[in-house]
């Protein structure tokens, strides 16, 4: 779904990012607006294989930051539907441990949008 193509300065991934909701957009505004070097959805951590090795469950990251070596997910699920994402995030540490990914909650994204006036979907 592609919500809006505005133009990035900060963006370093080789493909124009497809962002999956306003949400992702608005934090990216923010990055590039101090200029933190970011790229979206670069890749995809394998979770869980099937007997045959195909994968069967696996976690992409909104963003990483190359400058610090971090993974950033954005979620504005009700806290109560989290609890998924939260398990995912706890098997990337186990089986990677090395990735650092910070997740942040809606309560997260309230506060960046009243602090840069952003307007949230619901």
């Amino acid at each position: 779904m592609r919500v809006e193509d505005p133009v990035f300065q900060a963006y370093c991934g080789s493909e124009p990012p497809r962002f999956a909701n306003r949400i992702e957009v608005e934090c990216a505004k923010i990055l590039d607006y101090y200029g933190v070097p970011w790229d979206y959805e670069p890749q995809s951590f394998v979770l869980e294989r099937d007997e045959n090795g195909r994968v069967v469950s696996a976690f992409t990251p909104d963003f990483y930051l190359p400058e610090q070596n971090l993974f950033i997910e954005v979620t504005v699920m009700k806290q109560s539907l989290v609890t998924r994402k939260n398990r995912k995030l706890r098997e990337i540490q186990r089986l990677y441990p090395h990735v650092r990914v910070k997740l942040f909650y809606r309560r997260d994204i309230e506060r960046l949008a009243q602090r840069y006036r952003l307007q949230l979907a619901s």
